[in-house]
């Protein structure tokens, strides 16, 4: 297993960006009934969510996440010794989206910057590489930015994933400091489940061509092409149900926590049913786990970040709070780590127009 223990890293800060155009569960989608809208809602407990337009992207919103954590904490770019962007839905295939936001955000040259090809455990990847960054190289501040635009690999009739898929993008600034509370971090991977959530067509494996980019109803009866998104629900939920809760619940036992230590646990968004599963099997009160997929959807990479920023900018900072977090998805692949939170700064979620 790859577990690690970061000592000397801090959270210092992390802000969020939604687009401000609005998806509406109960009343858009009119591809469905309105009785299919309703159970579809009253089983995912996803209301709505946000949506990218054309032309807008996940490093827009990371941008704009980046620039209220910066400025709320008195930071300058020219202070950020390295940027580690994690998304799905990048800018272009080449260069990595990264090296653009180190332009667009105005800080100096000499640092690193890269891109980390993740989805819904990209928080927890990207933590891992930054924290990695700080220990491993001697920075001193690193950037980290999670998000993605997924409705944009969605056919916007496949009602297997139109109705929890949104956009978001998030901005989380890592320092170091000898007094910080120690990250412990462990990933974990099994690809020869990938086929359960991928796009299948459109990159290099399997080409784009007229067929692949051909929109046809499918198998499980979702309406989209080779080059959409897929999921394979059950097998999803079944991961996550059984895969996940397994690796947190060793992961609390072996960091000797005990369900009422948590001050918080960060589950990536993935369903609501789904995530009260997990929450429930690991018996964690659920006023100690924050919700924001009622009305976000889940935002991939952005889901665990996003979470944080609402909570703590309409909540207030936590105080010495031992918090959890664990994302899951697209790999697949899956995370867990924790540490203690102290002063974490947040501003409010910005909506990008």
């Amino acid at each position: 297993m790859a577990k690690s223990v970061f000592k000397g890293v801090r959270i210092r800060g992390v802000a969020g960006a939604v687009p401000a155009g609005k998806v509406n569960n109960l009343t858009d989608h009119r591809f469905c009934t309105e009785d299919e809208r309703k159970k579809i809602v009253a089983l995912t407990k996803v209301g709505g969510y946000r949506k990218a337009r054309k032309g807008m992207t996940a490093s827009d919103l990371c941008q704009a996440a980046a620039e209220s954590l910066l400025e709320g904490l008195n930071t300058s770019p020219e202070d950020i010794d390295a940027i580690v962007f994690t998304t799905m839905t990048p800018d272009y295939r080449v260069p990595s989206t990264a090296c653009l936001l180190q332009d667009r955000l105005k800080c100096r040259t000499t640092i690193a910057a890269y891109d980390v090809n993740m989805g819904c455990s990209g928080f927890m990847v990207g933590l891992y590489n930054a924290c990695a960054l700080i220990k491993g190289a001697g920075l001193k501040r690193v950037l980290l930015l999670a998000g993605d635009t997924q409705t944009k690999l969605c056919h916007d009739q496949d009602k297997n994933v139109v109705f929890l898929l949104g956009d978001g993008g998030t901005a989380t600034l890592l320092e170091a400091d000898p007094a910080a509370e120690d990250i412990v971090i462990e990933l974990l991977t099994d690809g020869s489940r990938f086929n359960n959530l991928y796009v299948p067509a459109g990159g290099f494996r399997c080409e784009s061509t007229a067929s692949t980019r051909e929109v046809r109803e499918q198998a499980d009866g979702g309406l989209r092409s080779d080059e959409n998104l897929y999921m394979n629900g059950m097998e999803i939920f079944k991961f996550s149900a059984t895969d996940v809760v397994k690796s947190i619940a060793e992961f609390m036992e072996a960091e000797r926590i005990a369900p009422t230590d948590v001050g918080a646990l960060f589950l990536h968004q993935a369903n609501g049913f789904m995530n009260e599963k997990i929450s429930r099997k690991l018996k964690v009160p659920d006023a100690r786990v924050p919700y924001t997929i009622g009305f976000y959807g889940n935002t991939g990479s952005a889901s665990i970040p996003l979470t944080m920023a609402h909570h703590f900018s309409t909540v207030g900072q936590p105080t010495s709070q031992r918090t959890v977090f664990s994302g899951f998805g697209v790999g697949l692949s899956w995370g867990v780590a924790t540490t203690v939170l102290d002063g974490v700064y947040s501003p409010p979620v910005v909506e990008l127009a």
